[in-house]
C-alpha cells in the first residue's frame, strides 16, 4: 500500500477534480515527462531521517542526458512543501511564465528512489474544421 505526505496527499485531491488528468507510473527515462508534467517521487539525498522525501515537480525543461558523467537530468519547478499550490495555480503560473526561479531545481534521474510518476493533462482531440456547422443549416430550414 502507497502512503503519502499531506503535501501529496492535498495535492492529488485538488488533482481529482480535474477530469482532463491522468496519473501513471512511468519508468526512468528520458521519455518519463515532457514540459508541463508533474511528477512525484522520492529522492536520495545523503542518509538518516528525511533524506528520502517526497517531491512534487513541474517539468519545464526536457529531460537530458548531461555530457560529462551521463546522467539524466531532470529540471523542474517544486512544488513547496508548505503553501496551497493546486495544479490548476501551478499550471495557471507555468502558462503565464511567472513560476518563481528560486525554486527551480534539478535532479539526477538515478537517484529518485522508488516508483516515479507522472500527471499529464489529457490531450483534447482538435475539432474538424473541414466539417460545416450544421446547426446553422438546421435553424434555416
Amino acid at each position: 500500500m502507497v502512503y503519502f505526505s499531506k503535501q501529496i496527499k492535498f495535492f492529488l485531491t485538488s488533482l481529482a477534480v480535474d477530469p482532463d488528468a491522468e496519473v501513471s507510473i512511468v519508468p526512468k527515462s528520458d521519455s518519463c515527462a515532457d514540459p508541463g508534467d508533474f511528477v512525484i517521487f522520492r529522492y536520495k539525498l545523503g542518509t538518516g531521517f528525511d533524506s528520502r522525501r517526497e517531491r512534487v515537480v513541474m517539468v519545464v525543461q526536457p529531460i537530458v542526458r548531461e555530457a560529462k558523467t551521463g546522467n539524466l537530468l531532470l529540471t523542474g519547478f517544486r512544488v513547496p512543501d508548505y503553501g496551497n499550490y493546486t495544479p490548476q495555480s501551478v499550471y495557471s503560473l507555468y502558462e503565464n511564465r511567472q513560476l518563481p526561479k528560486e525554486n527551480y531545481r534539478t535532479y539526477i534521474l538515478g537517484n529518485i528512489w522508488g516508483s516515479l510518476r507522472r500527471i499529464r493533462k489529457k490531450l483534447r482531440p482538435p475539432e474538424d474544421k473541414s466539417k460545416p456547422d450544421n446547426t446553422q443549416q438546421d435553424k434555416k430550414q
